[in-house]
């Protein structure tokens, strides 16, 4: 995660975007109100649907991070109600001030790199199990493409390139003492 923050630090960012969206999202349902006009009112509920998956979106970081699923009572986790950036973005972020733009460019950011952070460590831990079973292990080997990437992995990386080289050297040893033998 962002080495400018402790974790605690950053869930404190965190659960500010949340406080300050929740004061957001009522301000605008206060405001459609008030509107009159279809396409500014449909604009705005765009604006409040994004803003409530982006407050959702910062919950469930912050449930992972402080490991407490009691902060997703309640809410909409259904994934295949994907919500897209409003037209009306642009304006909501130029609208606010200082301090509010800082902390949204912030607790973006925390989450971006919590959120590769998760996804880096779930990927160790498939390739571990991989590694451990002979029956993915022989898929692999018959998945060009897998190949391909576990090759181009151990090419750049020098030490499992040295290893590699080491271990095909003295397979090819092997191979050449017991062909003398024969």
């Amino acid at each position: 995660m962002d080495d400018d923050y402790t974790i605690d630090e950053a869930i404190e960012v965190l659960k500010a975007t949340v406080a300050r969206k929740a004061d957001e999202i009522a301000a605008l349902e206060k405001k459609m109100r008030r509107l009159k006009k279809e396409d500014t009112r449909a604009k705005t509920q765009e604006l409040i649907d994004y803003l409530r998956a982006d407050r959702t979106a910062y919950i469930t970081v912050i449930a992972d991070m402080t490991e407490d699923d009691s902060l997703l009572e309640g809410l909409d986790l259904d994934t295949e109600n994907t919500v897209d950036c409003p037209v009306m973005y642009d304006q909501y972020l130029n609208g606010l001030d200082a301090d509010d733009l800082e902390n949204e460019l912030d607790a973006e950011e925390i989450r971006a790199e919590y959120c590769d952070e998760v996804v880096e460590l779930m990927c160790q831990g498939i390739g571990e199990m991989a590694l451990t079973s002979k029956k993915l292990m022989k898929l692999l080997a018959e998945d060009e493409y897998a190949c391909s990437v576990i090759g181009e992995l151990i090419f750049y990386d020098d030490d499992l390139y040295d290893a590699f080289r080491k271990i095909v050297e003295a397979k090819a040893e092997k191979k050449a003492k017991k062909k003398k033998k024969d």
